[in-house]
């Protein structure tokens, strides 16, 4: 367990008025700290239990009637020490106490302090301390679910199966390689070729998850593209149902992305409406241009509009794009219906009069849960992960390519593979590595 002599708290509730507001001290005074702030008895403190005193400063005054909960080592979040109190939400109250604990010696948490202490006491691993800053961030029900699996341990426990199969696979080659019969070498090259793949597969399922994960934590991107004038301004508030981007029938108006959060269904998405896209010599309206090449790039979801008027309605190859024909209020029957036999798999809208806009929501729904809807009981919450199930991947997957039948090799790449494993899970771990993993939490968490 981490000798941590120092004891430090944090507000761990918003700043700001509210009913409640918790302040959480952590360490080896925690208790002691209580004691001081409450005038109670040690054997008046039970571990877990809810407690109504009275704190007071230095003078004995009065700071507030609060609610305090003690957890004893190593049975608490961090796996120290750990004081809970509960006070009324005012922000004097608050101040109040806070000055008073840096009088009794106790020092402000650092971003993340809490959690990271609890995975250097080894309360959970570094993927579940990851999921903990996620859980907290992630703005949809979905999101939420897939943090909290891997709070949990779910993905740990797939995680450290496949480790745990490459280990076997490890003992077999320094096994053969020990006693060196060659009749043995040509089955165990097999079985650990089985599993190198085996691994390498899982690695690709669980990076393909990125992209799922994202929207499922942080919502769908999704940018609205196309010439100038093809109602792509339109569209955007037809879509978030109010007037948000400025319309105007002269091309070029809009030289800047514009975006706006939506809820559809569970999942939460952030609509982007672009400059239109066209040659041009306007230097502000270039910038605009390349703002929009940027966002269809990062795009999770394109919407290309087209005007029915041009020639130029041709379903371009785009990964998660629907492909929309705008302003069919300016079409008689006969144009319309014969547009729609030239354009199959084309949406036909009018952004204006909101005719098929319904649709296109329902479509935008189906393409989000198509993107999410993966069979993985492992979810990438982080780039950190990302970065090393791709050295994983990398170090594994040659092996499998060139059929390596040379044992030496297969065991000295399966162990390094083993070793960035250990690094996923933070059991070996750059302490510059952590610092970035907990220097995006609040202070309290």
């Amino acid at each position: 367990m981490l000798e941590n002599k120092e004891t430090f708290f944090a507000l761990s509730t918003p700043m700001g008025r509210s009913a409640t507001a918790t302040i959480r001290i952590n360490g080896e005074k925690a208790l002691a700290t209580l004691q001081q702030l409450s005038n109670k008895k040690k054997v008046d403190i039970k571990h877990a239990k809810n407690t109504l005193v009275n704190i007071y400063n230095k003078n004995n005054d009065l700071i507030d009637n609060v609610v305090t909960t003690y957890y004893k080592k190593p049975k608490s979040y961090t796996g120290e020490d750990l004081v809970e109190i509960h006070t009324h939400g005012n922000p004097t109250i608050i101040n109040t106490l806070s000055k008073e604990l840096l009088e009794l010696g106790v020092r402000p948490a650092e971003p993340g302090e809490f959690t990271k202490t609890a995975y250097l006491n080894g309360k959970m691993d570094l993927i579940q301390a990851e999921s903990v800053l996620l859980l907290i961030n992630s703005t949809s029900a979905s999101g939420v679910n897939l943090s909290l699996n891997n709070v949990a341990g779910f993905a740990t426990s797939e995680l450290q199966k496949t480790k745990n199969s490459l280990i076997s696979a490890l003992g077999l080659l320094e096994y053969e390689l020990d006693i060196s019969e060659m009749e043995n070498q040509t089955a165990t090259t097999k079985t650990v070729h089985k599993t190198i793949h085996k691994t390498v597969k899982n690695v690709k399922r669980i990076l393909s998850s990125g992209q799922a994960s994202k929207i499922l934590t942080s919502g769908a991107r999704i940018v609205i593209c196309g010439k100038p004038n093809t109602g792509k301004s339109t569209l955007f508030n037809a879509l978030i149902k109010h007037e948000r981007a400025i319309v105007t029938n002269i091309p070029g108006t809009t030289r800047d992305t514009i975006e706006e959060g939506l809820i559809l269904s569970k999942n939460n998405v952030v609509l982007v409406d672009t400059a239109g896209l066209r040659p041009t010599k306007n230097l502000v309206e270039k910038k605009g241009i390349e703002r929009t090449k940027d966002e269809i790039k990062n795009a999770d979801i394109v919407l290309s509009l087209f005007d029915p008027t041009t020639k130029e309605n041709k379903r371009k190859n785009n990964k998660n794009t629907l492909h929309i024909i705008n302003k069919v209020d300016l079409l008689d029957n006969h144009s319309l219906n014969k547009l729609m036999e030239q354009n199959p798999g084309f949406l036909f809208i009018s952004a204006k009069e909101k005719q098929g806009v319904d649709k296109l929501l329902l479509e935008i729904e189906n393409l989000v849960f198509k993107i999410t809807a993966k069979n993985n009981n492992v979810f990438l919450t982080s780039k950190r992960q990302e970065s090393v199930l791709f050295q994983i991947q990398s170090e594994l997957e040659p092996l499998v390519t060139n059929n390596e039948t040379n044992l030496e090799l297969l065991a000295h790449h399966t162990k390094k593979a083993i070793g960035f494993f250990d690094n996923l899970l933070g059991k070996t771990t750059a302490d510059d590595v952590l610092d970035s993993v907990f220097s995006g939490f609040c202070v309290g968490k």
